[in-house]
């Protein structure tokens, strides 16, 4: 159930002009501006020569806009009657998962609004290895799993919006065989996919600051294989990846947030980045007593095991062994003034404790002789999804490279593809031919 309520309406659209008396009044306390939060997604983004400042700005109003409190039966639909934080699914969970889209068999998926909306999963996926067919439910993009500090996996989810399962579902793209050998997939613009990673809470956490969802997670044994049992499970968000294909950025604009107490803030004394632990907090990833060799560090070592790659733990590991982590790229200073505003105007929410790390954009997205766009800034980690990566980790250069299953096609910045299905028919052939 979710456990956050919002008694008055505290309004932002971070990068809009301030009356002249809140800007004086800006200028003068460097508090409490009151600004005014749209209930619906920007339709513009910043010009590519915008400022750092403009993107996290536009960042924070999609962040808002996709957690605003859900249209009931209209999937991805805001309740704009209702304040941020009201009781309730959010925009983004009511998009369809990746389970909703690729069914078995490669089934049609159907309406955009039909079926329930999944605000209980009963598994949670993410793509293991990205350039890989392999799917498993608890592994990070790359690494492997990611263990809490109370010795829990943490669950991942990915999510699409109405633009890209229209063009999913009318190009058949949910079927592999067909949309391995598309080789000019093209989303058109304000297509939205997020990716979000949750932990268990427990007695001893603080629900309330958190996203929370009641969900039904799968039991995994001592070496990280699933034992085919679920248990019940109130989940808390610690990390929402949002990548948006806005008008005129064919690279995407790539905004991830984190739960602020995921591992301590730092700062900067005499030029060397040091840990400020708040007293009280709990932190799900951090370990002040660990040693450096442990931090960011993946249990898994990998094995070839039936034409797969699977996770084994290393020497003195099991499962429920706590992976220790640290931010190695400090929130830029620019992007920590806007969540400073951001979460000032969501006090009495529960998005006061969620924080923007980072907006990826290309400073050059129509270059020609530049495909990727160049990047900025460079580094793009978020700590729950990117943990054993940080240093080189960049949204763009990622899924730059994504392809469907079993294909060499680029799909536009998109890994969905990977979840893609193959037709009954099609299983049958493939197997009387190996027989």
């Amino acid at each position: 159930m979710y456990k956050f309520k919002y008694g008055v309406v505290l309004l932002a659209a971070l990068g809009f002009s301030l009356t002249a008396h809140a800007r004086d009044e800006a200028q003068t306390t460097k508090a409490n501006v009151q600004w005014t939060w749209p209930c619906t997604p920007p339709t513009k983004a910043p010009v590519p020569t915008a400022s750092q400042q403009d993107f996290d700005s536009y960042s924070w109003q999609l962040f808002v806009a996709l957690n605003w409190p859900a249209e009931s039966g209209q999937r991805g639909q805001a309740n704009c009657a209702q304040p941020v934080g009201a009781k309730g699914p959010v925009v983004w969970q009511t998009y369809k998962t990746v389970e909703q889209i690729f069914l078995p068999d490669a089934k049609n998926p159907g309406a955009w609004n039909a079926g329930e909306v999944d605000t209980s999963l009963s598994t949670i996926n993410v793509s293991v290895l990205k350039n890989t067919g392999i799917v498993n439910m608890v592994d990070q993009a790359v690494g492997g799993w990611l263990i809490d500090q109370r010795g829990n996996p943490t669950y991942y989810a990915i999510y699409a919006n109405k633009t890209s399962y229209d063009y999913i579902v009318k190009n058949n793209f949910y079927n592999a065989d067909i949309v391995g050998k598309a080789n000019n997939i093209n989303f058109p613009d304000n297509a939205t996919e997020i990716k979000a990673s949750w932990r268990i809470l427990t007695k001893d956490d603080d629900a309330s600051r958190y996203l929370t969802m009641p969900a039904q997670v799968e039991i995994f044994d001592a070496q990280g294989q699933p034992t085919g049992k679920t248990q019940a499970a109130t989940l808390g968000l610690v990390g929402l990846h949002i990548a948006t294909k806005a008008a005129g950025y064919p690279q995407w604009i790539w905004s991830t947030f984190e739960q602020v107490d995921n591992v301590p803030p730092k700062e900067n004394v005499d030029g060397k980045w040091v840990d400020k632990p708040v007293d009280g907090v709990f932190y799900s990833y951090f370990n002040s007593k660990a040693s450096p060799g442990d931090i960011n560090h993946s249990a898994c070592l990998w094995q070839q095991q039936d034409n797969q790659l699977v996770c084994v733990p290393k020497p003195g590991m099991t499962f429920s062994t706590p992976n220790p982590l640290n931010r190695v790229t400090p929130i830029a200073a620019d992007t920590q003034k806007a969540n400073d505003v951001a979460q000032k105007n969501l006090t009495k929410t529960v998005f006061q404790y969620y924080q923007l790390v980072t907006t990826q954009r290309p400073l050059m997205p129509d270059n020609p002789s530049n495909p990727l766009g160049q990047p900025t800034p460079a580094i793009s980690a978020n700590v729950t999804m990117e943990s054993y990566i940080q240093p080189n980790s960049s949204c763009m250069n990622c899924h730059s490279m994504a392809t469907p299953v079993n294909s060499a096609y680029r799909s536009d910045f998109s890994y969905l593809f990977k979840f893609a299905q193959t037709p009954a028919a099609a299983i049958k052939e493939s197997t009387a031919t190996k027989k």
